[in-house]
């Protein structure tokens, strides 16, 4: 729900502030969620250490998505001292069937029932890194939009989040990536190859467009998920204390 202001930070989100179907809402500090990190300064990645995060789980794919460019600041080492990176990619890029099903709809909810079917193991690591972690998490993929946007709708969904509440998330983390400039990898599947991809912002107008075209994927996933079936029964409930909140 809330923007957070780390310096060079691009699409960071607090997983907080998420209504229950319980009643009350998900707690802030918990779970942060962003595009790819290597944006952040020294100073931004001293507030999310501040911030309390302990854990930063990666859903690209290594290497091709995870090599530092030009374009990202100079890190100082001290300043990624005392954090723990944990690989979680949740896509296998080299999986024949995943292409073919979910090649033209990576950036769509439509595609992640078939995502998860072909790569459980793939969501249960990502999901289990985040029930595991010590500290706050930050979960990302590249532009913080759809790979993290499915892990946080399976976040929202497991800890008992309204329909509305889900959406919501999905829709404001799809707008902030759309603020920015970037590129990424996509599939091309008439040369079936993965092509390099720039971009400018998105038109506010487009973006809404955008939304409205994925909000009724996203609801029929919510009516039909299950996304604690991944976990063994204590890693859910790893998970939805993470996000229950603290008077509850």
């Amino acid at each position: 729900m809330d923007t957070v202001a780390w310096p060079g930070g691009r699409n960071v989100r607090d997983l907080g502030g998420r209504a229950l179907r319980i009643g009350g809402h998900t707690p802030f500090g918990r779970v942060f969620r962003s595009a790819a990190p290597e944006h952040l300064t020294d100073e931004g990645w001293t507030a999310a250490k501040a911030a309390g995060v302990r854990t930063v789980v990666d859903l690209r794919n290594a290497p091709a998505e995870t090599r530092r460019t030009v374009d990202h600041p100079v890190i100082r080492p001290e300043s990624l001292r005392g954090l723990t990176f944990v690989p979680a990619p949740t896509e296998d890029p080299e999986d024949a069937d995943f292409l073919r099903l979910g090649g033209p709809h990576l950036d769509h909810p439509c595609s992640w029932i078939d995502n998860a079917r072909l790569a459980p193991a793939r969501i249960a690591a990502a999901l289990r890194a985040i029930a595991q972690a010590d500290g706050a998490v930050l979960v990302h993929c590249a532009g913080g939009r759809d790979r993290t946007g499915m892990v946080s709708a399976m976040l929202l969904h497991t800890a008992g989040a309204t329909d509305e509440a889900i959406v919501e998330d999905y829709a404001d983390g799809w707008r902030g990536a759309g603020t920015y400039a970037g590129h990424g990898w996509v599939y091309n599947p008439n040369r079936e190859s993965w092509e390099r991809h720039r971009h400018g912002p998105t038109e506010a107008d487009e973006l809404e467009r955008q939304v409205a075209d994925r909000v009724p994927a996203l609801q029929e996933w919510i009516a039909t998920f299950d996304s604690a079936a991944f976990l063994e029964p204590a890693e859910v409930l790893a998970l939805r204390m993470r996000l229950k909140p603290v008077d509850a």
